[in-house]
């Protein structure tokens, strides 16, 4: 597997790479991308693979979007990495992370559910274009819980590497 480089530079076109990707029709002030890009031979972004999009950030919560790119698959490195910046005290440090999805998009959510989202309720006319959106959230208890139960304390290992 290629290395993926994640990006949070360039704000305002990953932005608008995310509204085209995911068909919004805006994010709020408060948005905040990161990209995640295939290394090239030398090392340098190369294709894009997806843009996520973190914003309505209040009391440990935010809203997530995700545009995956040309046909490109999430794959695991990503949802980790997501998962990571989300919850991570040096990072997002969220609780609770929500996603809302059409409901014709059958295939974002049930990779949401296999990777521990939990459906929260149906939104009417909440997506763009007045459709309907299913409203799922990741916990960040769940998330640990799932993870298993730890005997050292491995967050100084983890916060070392990201320096």
């Amino acid at each position: 597997m290629s290395k993926i480089i994640y990006s949070t530079e360039m704000q305002k076109n990953h932005l608008k790479a995310a509204e085209e990707l995911t068909g919004s029709d805006g994010f709020m002030k408060d948005a905040v991308s990161i990209a995640a890009y295939r290394a090239d031979d030398k090392g340098k972004p190369g294709d894009l693979l997806c843009v996520a999009v973190f914003e309505s950030f209040r009391g440990g919560r935010a809203e997530f979007h995700l545009g995956m790119s040309g046909g490109k698959n999430m794959n695991l490195e990503i949802i980790q990495a997501l998962t990571y910046i989300s919850f991570h005290p040096r990072h997002f440090d969220l609780d609770c992370l929500l996603a809302r999805i059409p409901v014709e998009n059958v295939n974002a959510i049930c990779t949401l559910l296999k990777i521990g989202f939990q459906i929260e309720y149906r939104d009417r006319g909440s997506v763009a274009g007045g459709g309907d959106g299913i409203v799922l959230s990741l916990l960040r208890d769940n998330v640990l819980a799932a993870a298993g139960p730890s005997d050292k304390d491995y967050r100084s290992q983890m916060t070392d590497q990201q320096e």
